[in-house]
């Protein structure tokens, strides 16, 4: 499971919206400060990331959760975004120059078109899968450690 620690920033009944900082590797190496793609990855990447959740948990603005999302989902996921769209374009690409007598430009433009077709058919498949396995769910609720002893 990958977990991360978020703050709940808004409740709604048992809707909460939770939110993480977002880390990124690169500032942890020991040449970051001289490192381009440092640079460019601080200057690009948010701060904060804010989701919407259900909660079964009763929670305050202000709390401090534990919410993750199994490794299973995130490579199935990862697996859907990159490697469908590139074996279409690939296969599409193959089949199509050894099928017709297109120019090469046409074989390339619709094998684009196609990879386009199936990324758009995948992330019709995540919008379809929302409140389902592709969301993080919150784990625990991190104890108050400003309560007087």
């Amino acid at each position: 499971m990958i977990t991360e620690t978020a703050t709940v920033v808004a409740v709604d009944d048992d809707l909460i919206t939770v939110s993480a900082s977002v880390k990124t590797g690169c500032s942890q190496c020991q040449v970051s400060s001289d490192c381009g793609t440092s640079a460019v990855a601080k200057a690009f990447t948010p701060r904060q990331q804010f989701l919407s959740l259900r909660s079964p948990l009763p929670l305050r603005v202000g709390d401090n959760v534990t919410i993750g999302i199994p490794e299973q989902r995130v490579l199935l996921a990862s697996w859907l975004l990159y490697i469908v769209p590139l074996m279409s374009l690939v296969g599409s690409a193959v089949l199509l120059s050894q099928l017709t007598s297109w120019h090469e430009l046409v074989v390339f433009v619709v094998a684009l078109l196609s990879a386009s077709g199936s990324l758009w058919l995948v992330s019709r498949f995540f919008k379809r899968q929302r409140h389902g396995r592709f969301e993080p769910v919150i784990i625990s609720q991190q104890p108050d450690n400003d309560l007087p002893l």
